[in-house]
This record gives structure tokens, sequence and C-alpha cells, in this order.
């Protein structure tokens, strides 16, 4: 029961915090023309990207809460508990990325992804909701319920996806309307974004790694008898 009140409560509360940001939030955009965009210009950033993995995800637990299993290693798996365990990889990443960059370059220079002129805008709780939440909800996700972790080749490749297409489409937003998604960027030359991107692509790997290895901490296969074993039993 616990667990299907605290999927409810985070989709409610994602939900909520979408929903709020586009009836009541108004925030100065980095160039005119991005208010041309649907959704209020705000699938510019990764902050909201995040923010629907992270309703999606939890809508799915909920919905296999409800009709699937949360079984360690179910004997047949439900398709919904499929979905949701691969969702669940890119949701963790993604929101241990979006946490730990957003703050750390808030307390290092703030002007940099969250200046004065934005963050005044911002309720306290709808900032902590999208930035700070985020990870807390998946890092109790990941010790209350049971998954199985897709191959490592292919975990890493959807990080990848995900890291590329964020990146191109910042880049061709740029290009588009002339000016950068986040401030941070107007200041690093052509070098330093590469170093810096490349350097957000190995945080992504980095994360993904984290959750299987928590997730192997947290819930370890069960271990399997070897042949001689059940010989002796015979």
């Amino acid at each position: 029961m616990f667990i299907v009140l605290f999927h409810a409560a985070v989709v409610a509360l994602d939900g909520f915090s979408l929903w709020y940001d586009q009836m009541y939030v108004d925030i100065p955009l980095p160039a005119i023309k991005y208010v041309e965009m649907p959704f209020k210009g705000r699938l510019m950033f990764l902050t909201i990207w995040c923010l629907i993995l992270q309703t999606v995800y939890f809508s799915l637990s909920l919905l296999n809460d409800l009709v699937g299993t949360n079984e360690k290693s179910p004997r047949k798996t439900p398709i919904i508990r499929r979905i949701k365990d691969i969702v669940f990889t890119l949701a963790f990443t993604l929101a241990l990325y979006v946490a730990t960059s957003f703050w750390g370059l808030y307390y290092y220079d703030k002007d940099l992804i969250f200046p004065d002129h934005i963050e005044k805008h911002f309720p306290v709780w709808l900032n902590h909701a999208m930035h700070t939440f985020v990870a807390a909800f998946v890092l109790i996700e990941l010790l209350v319920t049971r998954r199985s972790y897709p191959s490592r080749k292919v975990g890493l490749a959807a990080v990848l996806l995900v890291n590329v297409c964020y990146i191109t489409w910042m880049h061709i937003l740029h290009d588009r309307y002339g000016a950068w998604v986040y401030p941070v960027f107007e200041v690093l030359n052509l070098p330093m974004r590469v170093a810096f991107l490349t350097c957000a692509v190995l945080a992504g790997f980095s994360f993904y790694l984290l959750g299987e290895k928590l997730d192997k901490l947290v819930s370890p296969a069960p271990a399997k008898q070897s042949h001689e074993t059940k010989k002796k039993k015979r």
C-alpha cells in the first residue's frame, strides 16, 4: 500500500508542478522568438524533459502496481513492467544529472544557470520540485521497489541517445533563435563547450552505472544453485 500511495503522490506533485508552471509562471526567455515554441518555450529546458520523464515513469509505476507486478524476477514479466524498468534507468540517470548539475552550478555561480531575473518568478517549492525532489524520489524508488535492469550495453546506449538528442536540440535552438538555452554557454568558447558537453555525457554514464550498482546492492539477484549441489540433494 505504501508503494501505491508513494507513486500516486509523486504523480500528483509532478503533474501539479507542470500545470502550475504553465498556468502561473512566466519567465524571461533567452530570446523573444522562444515564445513561439509550444509549452511556453519550456521544452528547451532539460529540467522540463526530466520532469516530464519523471511523471511518465511514476505513472507507469502506478499502473504497474495495479495491473503488473513488483516482484524482483517474475516468472512471466508483464509488458507494463518491462517498459517501467527500462524507463527507470533513464529517469534515474536524468534526475541525478539535473539535480547535481543545477545545484553545482547554482552554488558555483547562480547567474550561469538560474539568474535572479528568472529565480524571482519561481516559487521555492516549484524550484525544488524540478531540481531537488526529482532526485530524492528516484532514490526512494530504487530502495523500495524491485526492477530488472537492461543489459549495460542497452542501458548506456539509451543514455547516450538521450544526451545526443538534447545536445542536438539545444544547438538547433541556438541556430534558429540566436541565443543559448542556458547562460553558462554564453561564456564558453567552442573548445570549452565541447569539453563541457563531453563531461556532461560522461556524467550521464556515471549516474547510469551508479544506479545499476545501487540496484544490485539493495536488490541482489537470488543465488543460483550449482549443478553439483542439486545432485547432492537428490
